[in-house]
Order: C-alpha cells, then structure tokens, then sequence
C-alpha cells in the first residue's frame, strides 16, 4: 500500500481511451466512498455520513486520489501540468542489468503483512483512526496479530509459476509495510518474522522462487516505519499534531496513542531519531546484500535513513529504484528523482516521457488480502485493458494480488493468472517485447507495434469504429487481422487514417487484438 500521505505521488485519473476500471481505483491511504459501497466504521467514530464523505473527498484530493466531482477535474488538471522528473534518458540507471526495465510488460506486486489475519482490514492504514470510512483497528490490537500470523502453507514457488506462465516479468514483495514487520529475520527490527516465526526467513524464500520461475526480483521497502516511532506520532487522521496528513489540523480533533486514547505527542528526540535512521539503514543494506542479485527496489514514503542514492548503487549497481525513495546524492545537493515514475492510482492522464509504471490492484479493492477476495478479484478484461494502454505508452503495469496469512492464495487468483495465460497464448506478442505506438500516432484505442505490424487493442468504448491515424509511419495498409483467430478484418484506408467497424466489445471479457500490417515495410519508431 504505497504510500505516506507526506510524501506526495502521481495520480492520474482518466486515459485517452476513457478506462475507467472502477474497482481498480482505490488507494490504501483510503479507500474512496464512492466506490466501497457497504463500510464497516469503528463503533466510537462520532462523525455523520456526510461529514465521512467530505473528509474521503478532502483527503482524497489532498493525497492525489481520485474525489469525482469537481475536485476529480481539478486534480485531472493539476495532473496534466505536472512536470515529470523520473525515468528520463541520461538521469535513469544506464547498467546493462537495468536496461530490461524499459521493455517490461508485467509486474506482480504482493502486499503481505500481519493484516491477512484479520481478514478485513489492508495494511497498516486501518490504525489510524478518522481517516476514511473503512474499517479500522486499534494499532496494540493490531500488533496482535503478528502473534497468528504463521504462513504454515507458505510456498511462493506456486504463486509465481503461476505468474510466469501468464507472462509476468518480475514481482515486488513487502518486505516490510508502515506498520514495521519484517519478512525477514533482521535483527534492527521489534517485530517480524524473528520474534514470530523463528527459523523463518520469508524473503529467502520468495527471492528462490523468482530465480526458479525466472522472475526479476523486486523489494518493497517501506522508510516510515509506525511500531519504531509510535510513541511519537498520533493514530488519529488530522488530529492536533498533523495526524498524517498534509492538510491542517481539524480543530477539537485530539491526538490517539497506541491504545486510541487522548494523548500529547512529544517532539522525537534526536538520538532516537538517529537510532531510528540507523535501523533502517542496515535493514535496507541486509535486503541489498543477503539475497543475491535484487533487480528492483520499490521505495514507500522515503527509505527511513540517510543511505545515499551511491550506496544503494555500489550493493546493487543494475538494480532500478522507484521516484518514492527521496535519497540523497552522497553531497546531499539533491535528490534522486528515481529510475521510473509510479503511477498508483486510476489511469496516467498523458504519456510519460520515460520509464514508467502503472499499479493495478487486481484483489480488489483493498491492497492486502481480505475475505472477500475468496470470491472474486476484479475482472481479467480490467486488467488485460489497462495492460494494453500502458505498453501502449511504453509503461509496465503492475499488478497487486495479497496471500492469505497461511501462505497461500485464494483461487480466484489462479483463476485470473489462467485467463490472462491464455489471453497471451493468442496475443502476446502485440504485449511482450512490443514496442509503445510512434508519438505522432492518433487512436481511439490502444496501440502496440513491431516493426511493420501494428496491434489494435479493441478495448471497450470504440462505439463499434476503431479510428488509427499513423502519422508518419506509414503510407499503405497490407493486410488486417484478428490475432486469435486469423480471420481477416474488413477496413477503410482513405486519406491516411485507417477505420475498422467492430462490433462493440464486451469490457467484461478479455478484448482481441487486430493485427494490421502496414505496405511500405518501414520499421515503426516509437
């Protein structure tokens, strides 16, 4: 569950092609209102509905999260002036181990923590009480949890075989969330699998399924880390001392300790501060140095200490780093803007000018596994259209699935990972080592190419016309087909735009992809 309300992040809330995966569109920090349909709200919170409803939408827009209304087009606005500073050419990592980010496709992001015990509730955000309408849980209660989750039926090599077969690249694993639980028996840490599960070590375990499946691995690292810092920070949204939020303080609101009672929060002392940093240090430097070669390191709201961007470099010198780690440069000028930009939540709005990502949570709607997730996840189509528009603009999309707290998955992701395998057996190659669409091309759909082809995703929302205008690449159409099936496809070439009438897809199956093979022959640039 990226990330901490401070540290800002991209969110883009609409696409070219109008996606709007509704289900997808939460975001940890708070589940939106209009899209949970039935909440749970903890028993003592004495706001109203509408109140509830304001704040979603306050924070919502003040988190880069996506409110509708009027503050959905004014974020959409801001959004489209942000100035992209991460994954540009000469600034990203320019190792010969990185380079295979740039033509990644799919990722598998997995989000696992102590909350799976509890079934209802994501990870680490539910203690902090006020903000959002969904469930929560008093952080000592929280902790608790730590003391049943056992991952008896652990075994990640079925998850990521699964994985791999539908075509997934690599894969992030949390190694340790806001709430501090370590995957990994370190020793700078107070609560994680050494104090739970002695003899355990999680993360070994998951980085030997990667190789054995061939997947890249990737770390997700969260800097703030609650249980270390708990007696310094309140577990109420917007309370008297900030309360996790950049928004001011609601007056009357009171700071909550641990235990959800009214407390002062006292100012950090420096040397616990400086302890804290310490911890977090060697916690990163374990994870960069037990466990082989790490392919990506997926920050969450800053790394928690001073390690500079050239330390992480000299552990891991091909290892590509996220735009959320804020490190420094070793002469503390600047900061590293990251090797590609995230984008979390709904759809990028344009096309970023370099390597980029784009989340998905497919365990809808919450980012850790919850009980619900045992009937469905959202849909394949869903996910399958924004893979299509993503590769379209040269991103990667990433998508989160969360384990159950013995280890395994529930059967709708197998199910997902078979729809998506079988969808790649016809089309995969208008996806896996496809390049994005030329800049100057025009589409209602998504648009992937290979040197003379070019693929038309028929994604719902055509109106049954697909419209292409090339550009510059291309001067005469050969043939049109429909990938699965090879059936060829009547169309309209006429004064450089080419029109296809289809009938209107169904967005709750996997769309086809038309494969259209340009005369001239010329290599399609991006």
């Amino acid at each position: 569950m990226p990330d901490s309300p401070p540290s800002g992040r991209p969110s883009e809330i609409q696409s070219l092609w109008q996606i709007q995966p509704a289900s997808l569109k939460a975001h940890l920090i708070v589940s939106l209102f209009s899209i949970l349909g039935p909440i749970s709200i903890h028993a003592s919170d004495s706001e109203d509905a509408e109140t509830m409803k304001r704040n979603a939408a306050e924070q919502a827009a003040a988190l880069n999260q996506d409110p509708g209304g009027a503050d959905r087009t004014s974020l959409l606005n801001a959004r489209m002036k942000q100035e992209i500073r991460a994954g540009l050419p000469g600034q990203r990592n320019s190792h010969p181990d990185a380079q295979w980010f740039g033509d990644a496709s799919l990722g598998l992001f997995l989000h696992w923590s102590i909350s799976s015990v509890h079934g209802g509730i994501d990870l680490s955000w539910p203690m902090i009480k006020n903000m959002g309408p969904s469930l929560k849980l008093m952080p000592a209660e929280y902790w608790k949890l730590a003391e049943t989750f056992k991952a008896e039926h652990y075994d990640p090599n079925l998850w990521l075989k699964a994985a791999k077969e539908a075509g997934f690249e690599y894969a992030v694993l949390t190694t340790k969330h806001h709430d501090g639980f370590t995957l990994w028996p370190t020793e700078s840490s107070e609560i994680g699998v050494r104090t739970s599960l002695p003899g355990r070590d999680l993360v070994k375990d998951y980085v030997n399924a990667c190789r054995t499946h061939g997947l890249k691995v990737g770390f997700y690292y969260s800097g703030p880390d609650w249980h270390k810092s708990k007696d310094y920070m309140s577990f109420n949204y917007r309370s008297e001392s900030g309360g996790n939020s950049t928004l001011p303080p609601i007056p009357g609101r009171p700071d909550l300790d641990m235990n959800w009672e009214p407390t002062r929060i006292k100012s950090m002392p420096p040397e616990v501060r400086a302890r804290i940093q310490q911890e977090c240090r060697q916690q990163l430097t374990e994870l960069l140095t037990r466990y082989g070669k790490i392919d990506v390191l997926w920050f969450d709201g800053g790394s928690g200490s001073d390690i500079t961007f050239e330390e992480v470099r000299k552990l891991q010198p091909g290892i590509v780093i996220n735009n959320r780690g804020g490190l420094p440069t070793k002469q503390g000028a600047t900061k590293f803007e990251g090797d590609f930009f995230t984008v979390e939540h709904g759809d990028q709005p344009f096309r970023p000018p370099g390597w980029w990502e784009q989340l998905r949570i497919w365990n809808s709607p919450t980012w850790g596994y919850m009980t619900k997730n045992e009937k469905a996840y959202a849909s394949t189509a869903s996910i399958l259209k924004s893979l299509a528009r993503t590769k379209a603009w040269g991103g990667t999309v990433m998508a989160n699935c969360g384990p159950r707290p013995d280890g395994t998955m529930p059967q709708p992701y197998y199910q997902g990972m078979a729809e998506v395998r079988d969808w790649m057996k016809a089309n995969a190659e208008s996806i896996l080592g496809a390049h994005p669409m030329p800049r100057d091309m025009q589409s209602n759909v998504p648009v992937t190419t290979r040197e003379s082809t070019w693929y038309l995703h028929a994604v719902a929302g055509t109106k049954g016309k697909i419209h292409v205008k090339p550009g510059s690449s291309a001067t005469t159409i050969r043939s049109v087909r429909i990938l699965r099936t090879g059936a060829t496809v009547e169309f309209k070439w006429s004064n450089g735009q080419l029109e296809i009438d289809l009938p209107e897809p169904d967005r709750n199956r996997p769309h086809d992809v038309i494969a259209v093979t340009i005369g001239n022959q010329i290599k399609i640039k991006p």
